[in-house]
């Protein structure tokens, strides 16, 4: 097995659990979002990994979409959690906190 395989479908994994919970504090535009992201040691992420991200996430209707003007150039897509996206995040973050209390008890060997 490869260490630096390993951590790409590691990364690719939890990208959608970190978009949901960057975008349940408030609404972002995709660049700020990729700005916000690469300042997570060890989720390494380019501005194409995040659109299809959110374009998946919108039509599982996780994430609305408002269009918004800019001083500084083009409509910019502003994103942010759908009521059905909040729901859902709970679940995720239950499910994630549930996986790393079993992860850190199996480090231990404490599993049973």
């Amino acid at each position: 097995m490869n260490l630096t395989n390993w951590k790409i479908q590691l990364r690719k994994g939890l990208l959608e659990l970190v978009v949901l919970n960057l975008l349940s504090a408030r609404r972002h535009y995709g660049y700020e979002m990729v700005q916000l992201l690469k300042t997570i040691d060890g989720l390494t992420i380019r501005e194409g990994n995040i659109y299809p991200i959110l374009a998946r996430l919108k039509t599982d209707r996780l994430v609305t979409i408002e269009k918004e003007t800019s001083p500084d150039g083009p409509i910019r897509n502003s994103y942010g959690l759908s009521n059905e996206g909040k729901k859902f995040l709970k679940q995720m973050n239950e499910h994630w906190k549930h996986l790393v209390v079993s992860i850190e008890k199996a480090e231990k060997g404490e599993l049973k």
